[in-house]
């Protein structure tokens, strides 16, 4: 059904059961994701450009800011805590933008985050069955 790393992935986590792979994602899935699955994960990233921005909003100021934007997409796709997901992407930003005028920047699209993010937020928690289906469509 899956590939072999997909597989081995299964078995080292102990997800020898279906009812195992109904387990909640959490932040430490994300980089093996984003490295086996790079498609999926683009469905459910949008590196900083939501649809609803006007153009003129420049955000990627910062090239590595995406980094952050996409491990804090996929933190809100499976529902991780919203605070918590909000925390660590300004921490990402601040780590991966760190000029003055970067920060500046972080700080002023974090805030547009925390006010205007919760239409992006779901609370239905996400489990690696959910993921593999969307790698199966």
């Amino acid at each position: 059904m899956y590939n072999q790393e997909v597989q081995k992935y299964i078995k080292a986590r102990g997800f020898f059961t279906y009812q195992k792979l109904n387990q909640r994602l959490t932040p430490g899935d994300y980089k093996f994701l984003k490295k086996n699955f790079p498609k999926t994960m683009a469905t459910i990233q949008n590196g900083c450009k939501p649809g609803y921005l006007p153009r003129w909003l420049k955000i990627n100021h910062c090239k590595k800011r995406k980094e952050a934007c996409d491990y804090h997409d996929f933190l809100y796709w499976i529902a991780w805590f919203r605070k918590d997901a909000d925390r660590l992407f300004l921490k990402k930003m601040n780590e991966n933008c760190n000029s003055f005028w970067h920060k500046l920047r972080n700080y002023r699209f974090w805030g547009y985050v925390r006010a205007f993010g919760s239409s992006a937020f779901t609370n239905e928690e996400k489990t690696l069955d959910d993921f593999l289906s969307l790698e199966l469509n």
